[in-house]
Parts: structure tokens; C-alpha cells; sequence
């Protein structure tokens, strides 16, 4: 493993346990993710990216499992740890931001105290130094009168400030890697954008590694330096985000970008997906988006498909070689 990377998955395996026995919810996902890097994980609901990020934190439930694979973070095995070695690295090292806060906040709880916690968790510190650092956290992720909110309790705060204070406490220890899930879904598009620079500006004052999940391509396109499109629990194109929005090669990820508003065309509506993703009992027997796809041919719906590499361009696809279409 290079030196500056942070992050290094490899053949990840995660299963779902059911009365039918395994199901396959991520399967052999590998990537890696440097300093200073932020990189996009695209792909509709149900696609396995909130699971994937679980799988990271070593926040999966029963009955989901890591079955195989290796997930490295500075040249050690995560999957090997135990939950208290792992809570040594979670929350200091690898933080992440929830697409809902007020699911992760504490509503009784001061957020000053709740960051004052996150600091407590991997350090010994004054109580002084613990007050001094949280409004210091609240200051840096651009709320007004930090000393006052100090105080206050999230359904005090607005949408917008409550996804601040996630991120102060996801960077208070100030980790090498954060993981953000769908951090600005359910914001309007004035507070997305305000916290999409403020991740950027983050990034780029720490050199923090960021993997950034989302369904939406026109944040995706705003936010990352490379895009991983995954879909029904693979990866199936991975580019770096200009080469991807330039030439898309994977016929999901096409499907995907006609999905997005297109301000300098006129549009009566926007194209989407037929279908929906497979349920994990009842996955396609060849390319898993072949019964989705406007180009699927005979040999698309019985063979299986491997990830085929093109130098930085990584594509899913038997209609694609040499990062072309065979039909073109």
C-alpha cells in the first residue's frame, strides 16, 4: 500500500443472512482512497453505498456480515479488530457524517456536551480545554455565535446547523478519513450548497481523505475528484469525475446523467430508469442491470461480468472494450 493512501478495500464481501440463506449485499468491492482525495460513491437506493459505508465503520447489525474480503487502514486489517479496538480508530481516525441528523444527535443533550463527548471518547482532556475546543468546532464549521449554541439542543437549530454540528463532530479529533452518507439530502439547496463547500473547505485545509455518498449526480459532479457508479451491490464504472461525466461507458451510468436537469436545454421531462434494482433474492443470472438495459443483448442476460480496467477508466460491461462500445 502506497504510502499516501488512507484507505484500501479489497474483495469485500458483505452478506445478509436470511430464511433463504446468504444473500449477497456487496460483492468483491475494491478501493482505495489517498489524502486530500474525495471520492464519490453514486447509485440509486437499495444500490449497497449506505451498507458499504457501514462495512467501513464496522457498524453493520446482525443479520448483514463481512464474509470475505480485507478493509486496510494504515497497513492494518480492520476486519481483524475487535469492537474495542475498533473504537480506538472510529470517531479519531475514520469519522462519518448520517444523512439524518436528528437520528444521531442526542435531542436532550446540549451539542456543545455532544462534541465535548466525541473529544472524551479518545482523549484526556480539561474540562476547560474540552468547552474551549467544542466552541472552537462549532466556529470552524461557519455557525454564528458558537458560544450560544454551545448551549442549545438540536430541535433548537435549524436543519442546516444540526448537519454543521454532525460535521464538528465528525472532524473535532481531525480524522484521516470521512465518510459522508447522503450528508445533504434532506436540505434545501441553499443550506446543500453552504455545506458542500464547507466539506470542500475542509478537505482542503486538512488534507482529509473524504468518500462522499450520494444518489445525485449533479452533487456528485460538484463534489468529487473520482466517481465509483455501483450498482445492486457492485461497483460498475469508476472514473475520474471529468473523464466520467465526459464519456460514460456503463449503460447505468448513462442512465443516470440523462437523469439530471439540464439548465442550458430545454426539457418537457427528465429521462428516467425503467425498472427498479433487483432484490437480493432475486438477482439477474448475467449482468446484474441487463433487465434494465436499453442495449442488453442475448449474452448480457446469461454470462457474468467482471470489472475490465482502462487505465484510470474501470467499466462493467460486455458492450464496452477498450473503452469503447463494440457497436459504435
Amino acid at each position: 500500500m502506497s504510502q499516501n493512501t488512507v484507505l484500501e478495500i479489497k474483495d469485500l464481501e458483505v452478506e445478509l443472512l436470511s430464511e433463504k440463506g446468504p444473500l449477497s449485499v456487496i460483492d468483491k468491492v475494491n478501493l482505495s482512497i489517498k489524502e486530500g482525495e474525495i471520492v464519490g460513491i453514486v447509485g440509486e437506493s437499495g444500490c449497497g453505498k449506505s451498507m458499504l459505508a457501514s462495512a467501513i465503520m464496522n457498524l453493520l447489525n446482525s443479520p448483514a456480515k463481512i464474509a470475505a474480503g480485507t478493509i486496510f487502514y494504515a497497513g492494518q486489517d480492520m476486519t481483524t479488530l475487535s469492537p474495542r479496538e475498533f473504537q480506538r480508530i472510529r470517531g479519531k481516525d475514520i469519522s462519518m457524517i448520517f444523512q439524518e441528523p436528528m437520528t444521531s444527535l442526542n435531542p436532550l443533550m446540549k451539542v456543545g456536551k455532544q462534541i465535548e463527548e466525541a473529544i472524551k471518547a479518545h482523549e484526556k482532556v480539561s474540562n476547560a480545554e474540552l468547552k474551549e475546543r467544542a466552541i472552537a468546532a462549532i466556529r470552524d464549521v461557519g455557525i454564528p455565535q458558537p458560544e450560544k449554541v454551545y448551549h442549545d439542543i438540536p430541535s433548537r437549530l435549524s436543519g442546516g446547523m444540526r448537519q454543521r454540528i454532525m460535521i464538528a463532530m465528525a472532524l473535532v479529533c481531525h480524522p484521516k478519513l470521512l465518510i459522508c452518507d447522503e450528508p445533504t439530502t434532506a436540505l434545501d439547496v441553499t443550506i446543500q450548497a453552504q455545506i458542500l463547500r464547507l466539506i470542500k473547505k475542509l478537505r482542503d485545509e486538512t488534507n482529509t481523505a473524504v468518500i462522499f455518498i450520494s444518489h445525485d449526480m449533479g452533487v456528485i459532479y460538484q463534489m468529487v475528484d473520482r466517481v465509483v457508479v455501483m450498482y445492486a451491490g457492485q461497483f460498475v464504472e469508476s472514473a475520474p469525475c471529468k473523464k466520467l461525466f465526459e464519456k460514460p461507458l456503463h449503460p447505468y451510468t448513462i442512465g443516470l446523467q440523462n437523469a439530471i436537469p439540464q439548465i442550458n436545454k430545454q426539457q418537457s421531462s427528465l429521462q428516467d430508469i425503467p425498472g427498479s434494482v433487483p432484490m437480493l433474492d432475486n438477482l439477474p443470472e448475467g449482468c446484474l442491470f441487463a433487465p434494465r438495459c436499453p442495449f442488453a443483448k442475448g449474452e448480457c442476460f446469461t454470462k457474468k461480468v467482471s470489472l475490465k480496467h482502462y487505465d484510470d477508466h474501470s467499466v462493467r460491461c460486455l458492450l464496452v472494450d477498450e473503452g469503447g462500445w463494440h457497436n459504435e
